[in-house]
């Protein structure tokens, strides 16, 4: 028989070896590859969940202060509705623990004048129900609207008259507590 070679396929003898070891020297570039592919994608999954899970916290952060901004809205306003002429200057007071700046400044500047006339016409007034709902919020402040419902009686009304009452009310944050900052009589 001669010097005839032999060919598997289309290839030539030795091309075998040297195939092989290309065909792994590719497979490993390629799994390199595979694995920066993977850890980038990795990584970018988990800087968006980081980002949701962080928007998600702070729209329940946000959520929770509104809560309590209302919470707290409705207590003024109750606290505003429940006036008795026995201890006047106890509810007084009442009021403005839940309030600071210019509403506090206001109504603590005329809260002698308003529980002697409290006191002369023997005012007794009850809060019945507060609701209360979101203006506008930015933060750690807003705006609540109230209504609150009472009973008033009088030294010259003895039988308890309903008298509905709606606010517009500035919350504010303060040391982690909200208060009213301002106060407007709507009707």
């Amino acid at each position: 028989m001669g010097d005839t070679a032999v060919v598997e396929g289309d290839r030539a003898p030795g091309a075998g070896a040297q195939g092989t070891r290309a065909g792994r020297v590719g497979a490993r570039r390629l799994g390199r590859v595979v694995v920066v592919v993977l850890a980038v994608g990795c990584l970018v999954l988990a800087a968006v969940c980081g980002v949701l899970i962080w928007q998600q916290w702070r729209f329940d952060a946000d959520q929770a202060a509104q809560q309590d901004a209302l919470a707290a809205a409705r207590t003024v306003a109750m606290n505003l509705a429940t006036v008795d002429h026995e201890h006047a200057e106890q509810d007084v007071e009442r009021v403005l623990a839940g309030s600071t700046g210019e509403f506090r400044d206001d109504y603590g500047s005329n809260a002698a004048s308003f529980v002697r006339v409290v006191q002369e016409a023997q005012v007794k007034t009850v809060g019945q129900r507060a609701d209360a709902g979101i203006e506008s919020w930015d933060g750690d402040h807003g705006t609540v609207l109230v209504e609150v419902a009472s009973t008033v009686t009088n030294r010259t009304a003895a039988q308890p008259q309903a008298r509905v009452w709606r606010l517009r009310m500035t919350m504010e944050d303060v040391d982690g507590g909200y208060k009213a900052a301002a106060l407007e009589y709507l009707a």
